[in-house]
This record gives C-alpha cells, sequence and structure tokens, in this order.
C-alpha cells in the first residue's frame, strides 16, 4: 500500500491544482469581457468617423449587408444615403495576426472621399506613416483603381497593403452599392 500511496498523492495533488488553475482562467476570461468583443465599430466610433470618411454625414449606420469575404468587417451607410463607407482588413508588415483596418468612404459614384486607418499595428515610426492625413488625402478622389497612389518612402509594404485594401473596397462598393445606397 505505500508504494501505491507515493504515486496517488502527487497524482491527486497535481490534479486539483490543475483544475484550479483551470477554474481561475475561465473566471478570469470571462471577468474580462475577452470573450465579449463585438466585430464593427461602436456606436462612438462611427459618429466620430462619419465626416472624416463622408463630408457631410453626422453618423455611420451598420447596413444590413452579408459579405462571403473575410476582409470586409462591415458595410456603413450615412443617415442621408450619401454614401458607403467599408470597414475592411489588409495584411501589412505586421502580417495576417495584425492586420490594418481602414474605414473607407465612397460617393454614389465610387470614388473615395475619406480614409481612416481603424487599426494600425505597423513598425512605429515608419508603417505608421500611412495613417498621416497628407497621406491618406492622396487617395481622396480616386475611383476604379488606386494604384496611381505613390507609396511612402520606408513603409513602402504597409502603404501598399493600403493600396490593396482601397482596391479591395473598391471592389466591394461595387458589389454593395445598389443594396445600401438604394
Amino acid at each position: 500500500m505505500g508504494k501505491a500511496k507515493e504515486i496517488l498523492v502527487p497524482t491527486l495533488a497535481l490534479t486539483v491544482i490543475a483544475v484550479l488553475v483551470a477554474v481561475l482562467l475561465a473566471v478570469t476570461y470571462n471577468a474580462t469581457g475577452v470573450g465579449n468583443i463585438q466585430p464593427g465599430l461602436s456606436d462612438e466610433e462611427c459618429v466620430e468617423y462619419a465626416s472624416a470618411v463622408i463630408p457631410d454625414a453626422q453618423k455611420l449606420i451598420k447596413a444590413d449587408y452579408q459579405s462571403g469575404e473575410a476582409d470586409l468587417l462591415g458595410v456603413y451607410q450615412d443617415e442621408g444615403k450619401i454614401g458607403v463607407a467599408l470597414h475592411i482588413q489588409t495584411v501589412g508588415y505586421a502580417g495576417k495576426s495584425s492586420p490594418i483596418e481602414a474605414l473607407i468612404g465612397f460617393d454614389k459614384e465610387g470614388a473615395v472621399t475619406g480614409i481612416v486607418i481603424v487599426s494600425c499595428p505597423e513598425t512605429p515610426g515608419l508603417g505608421t506613416r500611412i495613417e498621416d492625413a497628407e497621406y491618406l488625402k492622396n487617395y481622396t478622389g480616386v475611383s476604379g483603381s488606386a494604384d496611381g497612389v505613390d507609396t511612402i518612402t520606408g513603409a513602402t509594404i504597409s502603404s501598399t497593403a493600403l493600396k490593396a485594401g482601397v482596391n479591395f473596397a473598391m471592389e466591394q462598393f461595387e458589389a454593395v452599392k445598389g443594396e445600401v445606397l438604394a
């Protein structure tokens, strides 16, 4: 019986410790609300970004549009239906685990009216230069393709990723405009 006790007591102790740690981990996870994060923009962000991406817009409203595209995170329209904003993600220097998120506004004809970078996990001082208002103004008025917009020296991967994201958003705009702007 002594040999069995030598094996059984440490095994039970480790099992109890493992169960306690698992319970504490589950409680901590639920208490922080990490699992409750909803995709898309908050109401505050919809108001904050509205006029930046669609001039004269007061607030963006999430449109009831379902897309099969994983990189299209949301479709928003302004209350007056003068434009559409697409919340997209694109892969930059940080990789697929930390994509760049942007909100790109379009007028009814499909020209870019404004861009807000929602999330930019790129290299500080280099890749984050895509957030500069002066650079983002280069996209205003562009329609059809953003290939003519120059990349940023020193932030080539990030600015190329943003350009690809804008081109993707332009393609998606063509798919959603009839349903959202009608």
